[in-house]
């Protein structure tokens, strides 16, 4: 009997021979090698497009200007006391200034169906409102839509639903109650601002830090 090596060498051997069959009887030397781009069978080779991974929005806000700019909107709003508040910067329309998303959180701001979110936008006096929605809960992100230049914004409201809030020429929606469900789209959205027990922002955040995401 054959030894295991005779009997691989001779199995080798068969191999071989059977795939110079499959060739036409030519040497692998012999076949045309398959042009570039095309697979074996010498059709071109489909290469999908690598998806980049989405760039993040999240900037970070002048601290000072922003507390300024809170506390005039509160003495506006005729708010008794200063508010908890939760916030994040973001560049919402790509202009590469960073707007600044307030989710106010103490009892003058809040209702059982949710909170009051305020858009502020960079100006040459400081950041100035251009949205307040009320009905907003945590965890607030941006979408990956857009409406009129500006990111649309997925929130959750006091309902538990997740909405989805688009910016017209006046701002975004007043309320969140009501908008169109955005459930499809949080696979895709960055959030923003987490819920209250992931991380809290205060009125006053010391001086120096960057903003609380």
């Amino acid at each position: 009997m054959p030894s295991r090596r005779g009997a691989t060498a001779i199995a080798f051997l068969i191999l071989c021979a059977l795939g110079a069959c499959s060739s036409g009887g030519k040497p692998e030397s012999a076949m045309a090698p398959p042009a570039p781009g095309a697979n074996a069978g010498g059709e071109p080779l489909a290469l999908a497009p690598r998806k980049a991974a989405a760039q993040s929005i999240a900037m970070t806000v002048n601290q000072d200007e922003l507390s300024k700019a809170i506390e005039r909107l509160r003495i506006s709003k005729k708010k008794k006391q200063e508010s908890p508040f939760e916030q994040a910067g973001a560049d919402l329309n790509s202009d590469g200034r960073a707007k600044a998303l307030v989710l106010f959180t103490g009892p003058e701001w809040c209702s059982p169906q949710g909170c009051t979110l305020v858009v502020f936008e960079p100006s040459d006096v400081g950041f100035k409102p251009v949205s307040q929605v009320i009905g907003v809960k945590a965890p607030v992100a941006v979408g990956p839509g857009s409406n009129a230049g500006w990111r649309d914004l997925i929130v959750k409201t006091g309902a538990g639903k997740v909405v989805r809030l688009q910016f017209t020429g006046g701002g975004y929606p007043l309320n969140a109650a009501n908008q169109a469900d955005a459930s499809a789209d949080v696979a895709e959205s960055e959030i923003l601002i987490q819920p209250a027990n992931s991380q809290t922002a205060t009125a006053s955040p010391p001086a120096g830090e960057p903003a609380p995401r």
